[in-house]
């Protein structure tokens, strides 16, 4: 158990340094070429929820964010630290519900410390995506991913064994 809780510390650490780090050293809107139309370091700050949409919905209803990722890092939570740390096939279980809790943790620290409650988005693939986003996002999407892919696929394959 102690190596989960230090990786969802150091993704935290990741996501968090990284956003310090944009915020920073970059101006507000500012965009940095990493690969020329293609790959950018864009610094923005999302204040709607996923993807940009309805933007401004932080300014008034943060708490409602913070509300959602309580209640989503408790159940995350007891997932990860009711599953069995014994059994070596539920790596990806554990491994995705790891990023979830460091993601949404990531997230919610964001609507809690920034003044205008707004999560700092840096991550610009603007060659084939229209969204901005962080790291994050990213252990979010990653994390539901593989939590699906367990469900779905790989703990039929555990109970069939086990029964």
């Amino acid at each position: 158990m102690k190596k989960w809780i230090i990786l969802i510390l150091v993704l935290l650490g990741l996501d968090q340094g990284s956003k310090i780090w944009v915020s920073s050293t970059m101006q507000y809107r500012e965009s940095i070429p990493l690969i020329e139309d293609f790959f950018h370091l864009t610094y923005t700050r999302n204040t709607g929820i996923l993807f940009g949409g309805l933007p401004g919905t932080s300014e008034n209803y943060w708490w409602v964010f913070i509300v959602f990722a309580i209640i989503a890092l408790g159940v995350f939570s007891t997932l990860l630290f009711k599953s069995d740390f014994s059994d070596k096939r539920m790596f990806i279980y554990r491994l995705g519900l790891s990023l979830l809790i460091a993601g949404s943790l990531g997230n919610a620290i964001d609507r809690l410390v920034q003044v205008d409650h707004a999560v700092i988005d840096f991550l610009d693939f603007n060659g084939i995506w229209a969204y901005i986003f962080n790291f994050a996002d990213t252990f979010l999407n990653v994390g539901i991913f593989l939590f699906f892919v367990d469900t779905f696929f790989l703990e039929k394959k555990r109970v069939v064994k086990n029964g």
